[in-house]
């Protein structure tokens, strides 16, 4: 289509192919080529021929459905991913994950530092009795102040620690995008 509406534009100015040839810089065989849909002209051409024969863009493309671009499945390039994201990716995966819960789990544990020592007094207080053993003594002052401190700072890091893991999974969403991308394209 786009060759028969340039062939158009181009006999209703009424120049021929040579002409055209010799005004864009061109042979006369890549007009002819364009007009008869075995070649198309790029972009900054086609607004060259637009000015020439005084017309728009939209006119070349009246008629013209747009083609729907096939995928293809880039069999060595998915081999490649494949054996690299096992090798290290799968790997590496798996480390920043054990790495993130082992940071939760610290989280978690600081969190319940202070519960855990009044768990610990109250169980160990002389006149209750919890699992079939008396209690012993409380803690000492520093101990409380060191189990408060702690349960302050994972009020303050916890937040840092959740962004980190969003940015973590962000990126790999992004990186199995990018693989499915160069693998299917």
């Amino acid at each position: 289509m786009l060759g028969e509406n340039l062939q158009k534009a181009r006999l209703a100015q009424k120049l021929t192919q040579e002409e055209v040839a010799k005004e864009l810089y061109f042979s006369r065989q890549a007009i002819s080529r364009w007009e008869s849909n075995k070649t198309e002209p790029n972009f900054e051409t086609l607004i060259a021929l637009a000015e020439l024969y005084e017309s728009d863009l939209s006119a070349f493309a009246q008629g013209i459905e747009p083609q729907k671009r096939k995928k293809h499945i880039n069999l060595f390039a998915g081999f490649g991913l494949v054996f690299f994201n096992f090798v290290l990716g799968f790997w590496l995966i798996i480390t920043t994950a054990l790495i993130l819960l082992a940071l939760y789990a610290i989280i978690l544990a600081l969190f319940l530092a202070p519960f855990i020592m009044i768990f610990a007094v109250a169980t160990h207080n002389p006149h209750i009795t919890f699992g079939n053993a008396n209690g012993a003594t409380g803690f000492d002052w520093w101990y409380w102040l060191v189990a408060i401190i702690a349960c302050s700072l994972m009020v303050l890091v916890s937040p840092l620690i959740w962004r980190f893991t969003k940015l973590l999974y962000f990126w790999l969403i992004k990186y199995l995008k990018f693989n499915l991308k160069s693998v299917y394209n």
